[in-house]
């Protein structure tokens, strides 16, 4: 793995925990003042239809703001809390604009909050930036209207100021919320380079015996419930510590990648392929049986003794044993099937090499 591209998926399944828990940090913050405000509102109104609009309009908008603190501890679907979420900020907008009408025209203070949930929108909402750039365009269609043909500004400039600064807000906010997942992403990256390296034989490219193990535990739970079969292929070069004498580790090491290649081709794309150290390497075969598994070992040892290897100028033949286990009924670990295949290996070479064999 040379170079990982990250799904969205992948994103959104990583940073889940981490973006419900801030999402929830910021709804408070959004919360407090907007509860806050009831009393400004009756500062500025008293107890008319208007103080009491505003009222309905804030605990509508409070009451969605703790559904949605409680949901994103409970509720497990995930696309449907984020459209919940959008449909928030959308409420948010709407109550910017209700909040912006309901001020007298000379009144513009509310503008240095919107400024503020602005900024904390971008900054602290854990959306795609994408999504937040559309929810900022959104506002500024909204408010500046508003601004420009409700409003009446005690200065010529302060309505173009204001403006100016609303707009650079969206900008600004923009940016930083890319930066903020640029870095979240490029973190992301270098922890699944990190774990593809540790479960990754760096020589042949292919599942270290930590993988393979782990694959192999999985497959073994599969098998349990749905009692298919499921065998397992141990090969071991023949004579490979000779070919290093003869040829020097570089060769040997080249030849090692080769002859995974050619065996990994023979596999089919969900077969677990590995090399558990030296020239040993392991092959599981879910959904073969026995006779099965004898066919697919025998065509690849057929894969890699039918033509030499040409590694650095160098021709060198090579040849293949192979010990063939199944896993038996009720067998909870891999363990046992690993000893036999492995025991079948061993058959293979004291009965001559370049075979293949059994152990049931």
């Amino acid at each position: 793995m040379n170079s990982v591209a990250v799904t969205p998926e992948q994103y959104r399944a990583h940073y889940w925990a981490t973006d419900a828990e801030q999402w929830r940090f910021a709804l408070v913050l959004f919360l407090v003042p907007t509860v806050l405000f009831v009393w400004f509102d009756y500062q500025l109104n008293g107890t008319t239809w208007l103080f009491y609009g505003f009222v309905a309009m804030r605990v509508a908008m409070a009451s969605y703001s703790l559904l949605l603190i409680f949901a994103l501890r409970r509720l497990q679907n995930r696309r449907l809390l984020e459209r919940l979420l959008l449909l928030w900020t959308l409420c948010g907008i709407t109550v910017f604009a209700l909040n912006a009408l309901g001020r007298p025209p000379e009144f513009f203070g509310h503008y240095v909050f919107e400024v503020f949930a602005l900024m904390l929108f971008f900054s602290a909402m854990p959306m795609q930036p994408g999504a937040q750039l559309a929810v900022g365009i959104t506002y500024l269609v909204v408010a500046l209207p508003i601004l420009f043909f409700y409003k009446q500004p005690p200065t010529a400039v302060y309505t173009s100021n204001t403006a100016a600064v609303m707009l650079l807000t969206v900008i600004s906010g923009y940016l930083i919320a890319r930066r903020i997942r640029d870095y979240r992403v490029d973190a992301l990256v270098a922890q699944l380079k990190l774990e593809h390296q540790a479960r990754t034989d760096a020589l042949t490219g292919i599942a270290n015996r930590r993988a393979f193990l782990d694959a192999a535990h999985q497959e073994l739970s599969r098998v349990n419930r749905s009692e298919s079969p499921l065998t397992v292929l141990m090969l071991d070069i023949d004579h490979f510590k000779k070919v290093n004498d003869r040829f020097g580790h570089d060769v040997g090491d080249d030849l090692l990648a080769e002859f995974a290649r050619r065996i990994e081709k023979g596999l089919r794309g969900y077969d677990q392929f590995a090399r558990l150290g030296g020239e040993e390497f392991a092959v599981m075969l879910p959904g073969c049986n026995l006779e099965q598994a004898v066919a697919t070992a025998e065509r690849l040892r057929h894969a890699i003794s039918a033509e030499p290897f040409a590694v650095r100028g160098n021709i060198v033949p090579m040849t293949v044993s192979i010990g063939v286990g199944i896993v038996r009924e009720f067998e909870m670990t891999i363990d046992g099937v690993l000893t036999r295949a492995d025991t079948a290996l061993y058959a293979a070479k004291d009965n001559g090499r370049d075979r293949v064999e059994v152990v049931e």
